[in-house]
């Protein structure tokens, strides 16, 4: 997956959409207006530059950026392309830096920042038009990511509020991609095919978008038990 292409094109994609209008209202992120997520995403660039560029092996501290009042755009911009040329010129495998779920290699961030990149895009485009597509391979990715990555961290931070045990199988039916997402006493995922207690298949982008909220269960195919499939909806809310 090359993760540097897609987060160029996320986030020149994101700019475009963002220059409709700054004020305009986030649908999935309440509060926001467009220049409030281009300093959230801008925050996140330049967070992961910092920790990309100088190596760290620690958080950067609370004050050690700070995004501008205004020409959020301007200061969004100049981060992407800064971190950009520090992802170009870093080994992937150079580290171990800080990550959010334990030391781990700089492509860490590569793939990170493609993906918060992409789904903000999808942000800014729902609110000031239309929604462009998302590339298949880069959307099952994110699926592994939010799966395998996310879901587990966020599992051991929030309780469960449905203690029994269950699973769901999510299928991608444009792209290779299939995973069964176990519940019980801890939240396991596995690659391949398997037979769950429910069942959730769409296009990669539709079960992606789905995962991190920004589209609806309506858009895909559900079979078996619905409350499995809302229970993992809920399960993959940051």
């Amino acid at each position: 997956m090359d993760w540097i292409a897609a987060l160029e094109h996320e986030g020149h994609a994101l700019s475009v959409a963002a220059r409709h209008d700054p004020t305009a209202t986030i649908p999935n992120c309440p509060g926001w207006a467009v220049d409030d997520l281009l300093r959230h995403v801008g925050h996140a660039h330049h967070n992961a530059l910092l920790v990309v560029a100088e190596q760290r092996a620690e958080r950067p501290a609370k004050g050690e950026i700070n995004p501008p009042h205004s020409n959020a755009l301007g200061w969004y911009e100049v981060g992407l392309a800064a971190l950009l040329d520090v992802l170009r010129s870093t080994d992937p495998e150079a580290g171990p830096v800080y990550t959010f779920a334990g030391p781990g290699p700089s492509k860490f961030w590569f793939r990170r920042m493609a993906h918060e990149t992409a789904v903000h895009r999808v942000d800014a485009e729902q609110a000031t038009g239309k929604v462009t597509p998302i590339d298949p391979t880069l959307a099952v990715d994110g699926i592994a990511e939010m799966l395998e990555v996310f879901l587990p961290l966020l599992a051991g931070r929030k309780p469960d509020p449905d203690p029994a045990p269950g699973t769901v199988h999510l299928h991608a039916t444009d792209v290779e991609g299939e995973w069964l997402v176990t519940f019980g006493p801890t939240v396991t995922v596995e690659r391949g095919h398997a037979k769950g207690d429910a069942a959730v298949r769409g296009a990669a982008a539709d079960l992606y978008l789905w995962l991190w909220g920004r589209r609806s269960i309506d858009d895909l195919e559900v079979f078996g038990d619905p409350a499995m499939a809302v229970r993992l909806r809920a399960a993959t809310t940051v």
